[in-house]
Order: structure tokens, then sequence, then C-alpha cells
């Protein structure tokens, strides 16, 4: 399993009403199959563009082989670990009642079992999560182009 996404540019949008704001940006990358990639540098950016310092952040991917995780950063051994282990839970094989394709059938049931969106806590302009611990999209079907939205709700600074 190896680490790898193209980027390409982001769309923003938001409201306001009082001290209260929500803002939303959507990122677009291209995965591969059983992939993980890092996002947590665009999900830290995107709450710097909202200017909210508290409240919550969730990051959703619209796709139903597909999803996002909170992972602790121990090293690429972890993150080969949990792939190995997702496809050993859920194999792609050719007796699931859907057909699309045996990966296809896995890629719902991994989205399903593991989710397609997180939500955090900012506190003080940061996630509260431990420092050692990142945001990952993660590729249950692909090679495909996806995207994946961080919204953040709360007070601005």
């Amino acid at each position: 399993m190896r680490l790898w996404a193209i980027s390409v540019p982001a769309r923003s949008w938001s409201f306001r009403k009082g001290d209260k704001m929500v803002f939303t940006k959507e990122y677009e990358l291209v995965t591969g199959r059983d992939l993980l990639t890092k996002i947590t540098s665009k999900v830290d950016e995107a709450i710097k563009e909202s200017g909210i310092k508290d409240g919550i952040v969730v990051v959703e991917t619209r796709y139903s082989t597909a999803g996002i995780l909170k992972i602790s950063r121990h090293g690429e051994e972890i993150l080969d670990d949990i792939v190995r282990e997702m496809r050993r839970i859920v194999p792609a094989r050719i007796n699931y009642y859907h057909q699309d394709s045996p990966e296809n059938a896995a890629g719902h049931i991994k989205s399903a079992l593991y989710g397609s969106s997180v939500s955090l806590i900012l506190k003080d302009g940061r996630l509260y999560c431990e420092d050692s611990q990142d945001l990952y999209f993660a590729e249950y079907d692909g090679p495909r182009n996806r995207t994946y939205a961080v919204c953040v709700m709360g007070e601005k600074a």
C-alpha cells in the first residue's frame, strides 16, 4: 500500500449569521484501489481559511465506496496493517449479491462499516485530537476521481 494522490484546485463557500459562521471547502483527488491518502494539511488549510476558532469540523465524502478515517500516526506500518485487515475482514469476492464488481461490492461494505465522515471539535483554531493523529481519505474501490468536503462551523475569532 502506497500513499499518493493528485490534488486539484478546491472550491469553497460560506455563510454567516451574527457571530456564527459555516464555512465549507471541497477538495478533489485521484485515488488508487485500497488507498489511504493523508488529508490533514487540507483540513488544517480549510480551518485557517474559515477564521473560525471554536466549533465543530466535519470532514465527509459523498461516495458509498470511500470514507474518512482518523488514524494514529505510528509509521507506514500501521497504514499497511489497516489496509490489510480491511481486506481480510471484507474481501473482494464474487458471491456478493451486488455484482458491479467484487471490489465495488466490498467497497460498499467497507464504507458502511468504517464510515464516510469524521466529526471533530475545534478549540482555539486547532483540532481537538492527539498530535499523533492524522486524517485520511480511504478509497475502497478505485482508482477514481473523488471529492471530500471540510465544513467548519462555529464562532469567528
